[in-house]
């Protein structure tokens, strides 16, 4: 049995841009719901495009480094960074593990549905339970009830977005793919 390291200077490298890169593309925020401080980005596809590349614990690596890169930039004292951590494991991490056992474009599309739908509903009660109360405190209740919807919209939106870019550019970089899981 061969025993293979797992943090090789290449992969080292390669986890170290994907953080930069996510990071970067995720300060091109495009609000959406600016009233309820809804904020697109899509630092998704290139959490997702490196745990394709690198496997689970890189996506990982790269979701920690990137959240905790945005709490330091943030004006929200680190509760939004909070709920795009949260967000951004759901939507990334169970494509890129199923992607470790079963590689193609379909099980890519499939995966990437299942998060979508499973990110729409932690979106619904992270802001429910968490982020809501932690920003409107005693109207929490109040505040959630008049824009649940919106919160759907958004990640619905948020979702296919990431999606729609990731399968374009997994396309374009399947190859590459192939290469960094031999």
């Amino acid at each position: 049995m061969e025993k293979t390291n797992l943090f090789t200077a290449k992969k080292l490298c390669l986890c170290a841009i994907f953080c930069a890169l996510a990071y970067a593309v995720s300060l091109l925020e495009i609000p959406v719901f600016a009233h309820i401080g809804l904020k697109l980005d899509f630092s998704f596809c290139i959490m997702l495009l490196g745990g394709y590349m690198l496997g689970p614990i890189f996506a990982e690596i790269i979701l920690v480094v990137v959240s905790l890169l945005g709490c330091i930039a943030s004006s929200s004292f680190g509760i939004g960074q909070l709920a795009n951590f949260l967000l951004a494991n759901t939507f990334v991490i169970v494509p890129v593990i199923v992607y470790q056992y079963k590689k193609g474009l379909k099980n890519v599309i499939i995966t990437l549905v299942l998060s979508s739908l499973l990110t729409i509903g932690v979106a619904l009660l992270c802001n429910r339970f968490i982020m809501y109360p932690l920003y409107f405190h005693e109207n929490a209740g109040k505040m959630f009830n008049e824009f649940w919807y919106l919160i759907i919209i958004f990640n619905v939106l948020k979702s296919v977005l990431n999606s729609t870019i990731t399968l374009l550019l997994y396309k374009r970089l399947k190859s590459i793919l192939g290469f960094f899981n031999k």
